[in-house]
Formats: structure tokens, C-alpha cells, sequence
């Protein structure tokens, strides 16, 4: 099935179709995990990320390479585990990142009566994802996909730190919201 990410925010029941596709596919299935693990991982790729720019200079010097293409899908894993966090708290389960971004959008952007009420509560009461959130992880998904197979692109210093501060934003009001419930 192709997917149209855009749809996928505009479009609520285009995004529940998508999902249940997913579902069916076994790409995202009902399941407790602890969120508290994915935000941890999500926490260390922050942390490893935000080492690589801090020792720039040094590595720079060393190594004469700056990895930022690194530090773009480090950065791109701390959103993606926190996501996984999200699902976990719903009781949600994928290894796909595409169902992972659907069914954030569906339960945490679309607010959908899907799950059980206190879930549904939660989300209306705590999450309140909003539509910039939704769309900084779908950037983030197609950046770190270009910083990871393309090899005709370099990238600077002045992108990275906007993808560290907005993912520091993202992985600190996930946490936030989850911590607090």
C-alpha cells in the first residue's frame, strides 16, 4: 500500500484505513510494553547525538569529518523512540516506522475513539500532540532518511543544531507528558 503522509494528518479517516492496514499487516499490533525503555533509548540518542557536536572540534581535528549525517539520524531516533514511547503508553506496539507515525497521527493528532476511554482520556487530557509536532516527525523521518542513503549530500552545521533543538523540544514534552500522568 502507499502510503500519503500528508493525507495521513488531513485526513482522519484516510489515517484510520492506513492504520488498520497495519494492523491487518501485523506492522503495529496491541501489546503492553513499558514506555519507560523507549524513553530512555530515546534520552541516549539524544545524549550520543548532542556529545557529537559538542566534541566537533576535537573529532574535526582527528578525523577531519564532521558526521553530521550522524548526528541527523541519532537525532532522528530519539523523536522515533519517543514515538514508540507514545504507542507503548497506549499499549502499542510496532517496528515499522511508518505505522509508528500513523498511529501517533491517528491517536495522539486525530484524538480517535479507537482506544478505551481512559486511554482516550488520557490523550485528550495529558498528549495534545499538535499538528507542528506531527509534522517535525515526519521531516525528521525524510532527513534522516536522506542523511542515511544519499551519498551526494553533505550537510551543515547550522541544520544540525535546528534538528537538536527541536528534537530536544519533541523528546523533553513526550517526556513531560508521559512522566505526568
Amino acid at each position: 500500500m502507499r502510503i500519503n503522509m500528508k493525507r495521513l494528518i488531513k485526513e482522519e479517516k484516510y489515517c484510520k484505513k492506513v492504520f488498520e492496514f497495519f494492523i491487518k499487516t501485523g506492522a503495529i499490533r496491541k501489546e503492553q510494553v513499558s514506555y519507560k525503555r523507549h524513553l530512555d533509548k530515546s534520552l541516549s540518542n539524544l545524549e550520543f547525538a548532542n556529545f557529537i557536536l559538542e566534541e566537533r572540534d576535537l573529532i574535526k581535528a582527528k578525523l577531519n569529518k564532521s558526521f553530521y549525517d550522524w548526528c541527523i539520524v541519532i537525532y532522528y531516533y530519539a523523536v522515533y523512540h519517543s514515538a514508540l514511547a507514545l504507542l507503548s503508553r497506549i499499549g502499542y506496539k510496532s517496528k515499522n516506522h511508518l505505522a509508528s507515525i500513523c498511529a501517533i497521527i491517528l491517536f495522539y493528532y486525530h484524538k480517535n475513539n479507537v482506544l478505551e476511554k481512559e486511554d482516550i482520556n488520557f490523550i485528550v487530557d495529558k498528549i495534545g500532540i499538535k499538528k507542528e509536532d506531527v509534522d517535525f516527525l515526519i521531516d525528521s523521518k525524510e532527513l534522516r532518511e536522506r542523511a542515511s542513503y544519499r551519498v551526494d549530500e553533505s550537510f551543515d552545521l547550522m541544520l544540525v543544531k535546528k534538528l537538536q533543538e527541536e528534537t530536544v523540544e519533541f523528546v523533553n514534552k513526550v517526556r513531560e507528558n508521559l512522566e505526568n500522568e
